[in-house]
């Protein structure tokens, strides 16, 4: 029986202690917000190559390998008008990578699969809309990527170890499996209805399908010629029973089982029954993440509590995760080996909430590290901020987490304020890693809050279903009691908060300012939702699947049904409210929030309020591949924040 989980990253005791050390000469804004020099790498199967992810002189994400004895290294993939995104080893020799056309409707355009044999560099795109097997990292900067958000997976066991990749070619009308056998022969299996998860058994063969129609997710078996159902579910609620891993002739599922908080419990196939204990539980959070596997067995789980955590459950990668803390005490350290390495290399991804990604090679017979790169050379954990996780009481007495960050160089004293929302509801709103927009507004004097409001997964049914058509309500709410808590713990100046986000949070933003004037002094948003009816009338289905369209209406509301109150909680229909200065962002060929939608809601706003800031960028704000805009965004903030909240310990 596997071991239960028990949180292994402590928050750092020494995150709100003041003046730890005299800051160092501000880092130009360009130094936060520049594209990563290296964003990802992983070890081939045998140990003995790495792939590394990294920007070429052109500016370009490129595909890069190194032969660790040899310390030889080529290029596999680059080109002049697209950057690499996702990739993984399909076998010792063979990658698979997705490129994307950054230059065309930025971070929207559906990515082409391409494989490549690292010895002669062959490469053999494949049909259609394709995607491979490949596990992520919540540190990794895959894993918030939104360039294909209704992507379907492969997960479990490596096909490699059957001679062949598995590959999921999407139809519109009908996804299939697609084989390649080292020839590249090919052999499909047609799917059931929607299907967009399949678990491989420790053989690489597929043996658990996950699809989703009329509102139910699926389980199903599939015994080498057909697909039976096991059992169906409606996502989001108490009968949650999400297949995670098949091994041994089991499942094993994310479920409730009666509990407020996910767990993973084996499931008996046979008898269609949970067992009684789980396996991996974790209090206070929804055990959701992943197995780490190699060829034929578990190894560990990896899960995001308080910050990223790793429990092995086998021996030797428990032992090697312990040297390597040992040497990189002050940092998460995500290591991985070849799944039938015979080497003595272990990828180390080392990272915290003071130092971006820094990827490193340990020797465990030399017991030795060498880096091999990091995603933000010249930035140092020196001049960065400590960010904690907390809990506040909300008014009505629900526990709601939230990640402060307080300036380096603050001393102990109020200090200015940035309530920092993230993109979207769905997604957790901070994580203890390096982030470019917490860190810059940290170094320029401000705390940043980033409260995780009822409607955030991750915590919990209660906290989630909590948030159901709460936009503009409850939801504001616990962003405003998340500001209170922090003025009377004597972190922020109650006369200088301001309230910041894009997307989803830019819309939050401007709603803080329509509910609560007296607590939130200024707001910015950039691509921020200002109609939530909109949001239902666009045509989402070159983004995100209908599975993914089908919770809107549960969490915010039926257009139909709850139209008058979509009214009254968008910013487009309460900017008379809306008195404080505003600065605003959109790109006139952003598909989110139309430039359109952005551009109405200014003119409506300025037309009573005078202190109202408009920004328009070329393409998206984004800007995916140069990081202009953004940066030129970022530095009108900085003069926007300046203005309106007066000097800071950073200025």
């Amino acid at each position: 029986m596997l071991p239960a989980l028990t949180r292994t990253a402590a928050l750092l005791a020494a995150a709100f202690a003041a003046n730890l050390s005299a800051a160092a000469e501000q880092l130009p804004i360009e130094q936060f917000f520049q594209r990563p020099a290296m964003s990802g790498a992983s070890i081939s199967p045998d140990g003995k190559h790495l792939a590394l992810r990294l920007l070429s002189p052109q500016k370009r994400v490129m595909l890069y390998v190194m032969d660790i004895a040899t310390r030889k290294q080529k290029v596999v993939a680059q080109y002049d008008n697209g950057d690499v995104e996702t990739f993984a080893w399909m076998d010792d020799h063979t990658l698979a990578y997705n490129v994307v056309n950054t230059d065309f409707q930025s971070d929207l355009t559906q990515p082409a699969t391409v494989e490549v044999d690292i010895d002669d560099l062959g490469r053999k795109p494949q049909p259609g809309r394709s995607f491979f097997m490949r596990q992520r990292s919540f540190a990794d900067p895959d894993f918030d990527s939104q360039s294909y958000l209704s992507a379907p997976t492969a997960h479990g066991f490596s096909s490699s170890v059957a001679g062949f990749r598995v590959f999921l070619e999407v139809e519109y009308t009908q996804d299939m499996l697609q084989y390649v056998t080292p020839d590249n022969d090919r052999r499909r299996i047609l799917a059931p209805s929607q299907v967009y998860t399949w678990l491989n058994d420790e053989d690489g063969k597929p043996r658990i399908t996950l699809s989703h129609t009329s509102g139910k997710d699926i389980v199903g078996y599939y015994d080498g010629k057909q697909v039976r159902e096991i059992a169906s579910y409606v996502p989001q609620t108490a009968s949650m029973l999400k297949p995670v891993l098949y091994a041994g002739g089991a499942m094993y599922v994310s479920a409730y089982n009666g509990q407020d908080q996910s767990a993973v419990y084996r499931y008996d196939l046979e008898q269609h029954q949970l067992d009684a204990k789980p396996l991996i539980s974790v209090p206070g959070y929804d055990a959701e993440g992943y197995f780490l596997l190699d060829d034929h067995k578990i190894l560990g789980y990896r899960i995001d509590t308080d910050s990223e955590t790793t429990a092995w459950f086998d021996p030797t990668m428990r032992a090697l995760q312990e040297q390597v803390d040992a040497q990189l005490p002050n940092t998460i350290n995500t290591i991985s080996v070849g799944s039938h390495s015979q080497t003595p290399y272990v990828l180390v991804d080392s990272h915290s909430d003071v130092q971006s990604n820094r990827y490193m090679l340990y020797d465990r017979d030399a017991k030795t590290l060498k880096q091999l790169g990091e995603a933000h050379p010249g930035v140092g954990s020196a001049s960065m901020s400590r960010m904690s996780m907390i809990r506040y009481t909300a008014r009505d007495g629900r526990q709601i987490p939230a990640y402060i960050t307080l300036p380096v160089n603050g001393g102990n004293k109020a200090h200015p304020m940035v309530v920092l929302m993230g993109g979207t509801q769905w997604q957790r709103n901070g994580h203890w890693e390096w982030n470019d927009e917490v860190q810059f507004l940290a170094s320029r004097g401000y705390v940043v809050l980033q409260p995780d409001t009822r409607g955030t997964p991750g915590f919990g049914r209660s906290l989630q279903t909590a948030g159901d058509k709460q936009w503009g309500r409850a939801m504001q709410d616990d962003i405003a009691d998340a500001t209170q808590w922090a003025i009377k713990q004597g972190y922020a100046d109650p006369a200088r908060v301001c309230i910041a986000g894009g997307d989803y949070g830019g819309y939050a933003a401007m709603m803080g300012l329509a509910r609560d004037p007296a607590l939130f002094k200024c707001g910015i948003s950039w691509s921020g939702i200002v109609d939530i009816g909109v949001l239902f009338a666009r045509d989402w289905k070159q983004i995100v699947s209908r599975r993914e369209t089908e919770p809107l209406y549960v969490s915010i509301g039926d257009p139909a049904q709850d139209s008058a109150q979509f009214k009254e909680t968008s910013p487009l229909y309460n900017t008379a409210r809306i008195k404080q200065p505003v600065l605003l962002a959109y790109g006139d060929e952003d598909h989110r929030v139309l430039y359109s939608e952005g551009r109405d809601f200014y003119n409506k706003l300025s037309a009573t309020n005078p202190q109202v800031e408009f920004l328009k960028y070329s393409a998206t704000v984004e800007d995916a591949r140069s990081r202009a805009n953004r940066v030129d965004l970022w530095k009108h903030i900085e003069a926007f924040l300046a203005k309106n909240l007066g000097p800071t310990s950073g200025s």
